[in-house]
């Protein structure tokens, strides 16, 4: 019998980056609703864009980098999955 992970949801839906890999990883997240994972993307989007708002204001940051680039790509990925397939995983909404 397979296990299932233990999720922190509070920690997952505030800071995305610190749980999931990828955010392709949320698509596929039994343990969130549609609405969750959406909103937890869009933390994970607001998230870097403060990262690049502080390095604007001359405030010391880790810089833009290829990654995070990569990671908005996927946010967006992610996004259009949710939207178009209709409920992945979880509960819907």
């Amino acid at each position: 019998m397979s296990e299932v992970a233990a999720l922190n949801r509070d920690v997952a839906k505030q800071q995305p980056e610190s749980v999931f890999e990828s955010p392709l990883d949320i698509v596929n997240e039994v343990l969130l609703t549609k609405g969750e994972k959406l909103a937890t993307l869009t933390r994970w989007r607001l998230n870097i864009l403060g990262e690049l708002d502080a390095s604007s204001e001359g405030m010391a940051t880790r810089g833009y980098t290829g990654r995070q680039l990569t990671v908005l790509e996927e946010i967006g990925q992610a996004e259009a999955r949710l939207k178009h397939n209709g409920t992945v995983g979880g509960a819907a909404p």
